[in-house]
């Protein structure tokens, strides 16, 4: 059940971030346009390129941490299983420190910047720092899973 629903979470991201990407590059290549050839500034396209890559940024921190697509060393033997129980721990415990700083403290940023404006878009500077705890949120989510299928897997040795 719970796999399944980080199926779906991950499903869902990866379409709205192949979305937001689209817009990224739509976006920039309209600044550029403006600027270079029509000489005409068009100061929403950075703004809109600022908050789609900061959307990308942590929504695709979150599904990379599910993906196991994140940067890892390997400076230990991996074949001694009291080591790889401690590692894991450790790993589960800085994933766990992580993502509870980006869920409450990006939460609190977030809040504390509604009240500002981006003005070329018209919208509140919430959206542009609400991908942080949405990010601490996904990752809490996605290392339980881990936990879980942790334990089955270690059940069964």
């Amino acid at each position: 059940m719970l796999s399944r629903l980080c199926d779906g979470l991950c499903a869902v991201s990866r379409f709205l971030m192949w979305l937001g990407f689209a817009g990224l590059i739509l976006s920039v290549t309209l600044q550029v346009l403006a600027r270079n050839i029509l000489m005409v500034p068009m100061i929403w396209t950075s703004d809109m390129a600022q908050l789609l890559f900061t959307w990308l940024i942590f929504i695709g921190a979150a599904v990379g941490l599910r993906y196991g697509v994140h940067y890892t060393v390997d400076v230990l033997p991996s074949d001694r299983p009291l080591l790889d129980r401690v590692l894991f721990a450790i790993e589960m415990l800085t994933g766990a420190a992580v993502s509870m700083l980006l869920l409450i403290q990006g939460w609190k940023l977030a809040m504390a910047r509604s009240t500002a404006e981006i003005q070329s878009l018209d919208i509140s500077r919430f959206w542009m720092f609400l991908p942080l705890p949405i990010c601490g949120a996904m990752m809490a989510l996605f290392l339980i899973e881990k936990a879980v299928l942790a334990k089955k897997t270690e059940g069964r040795a």
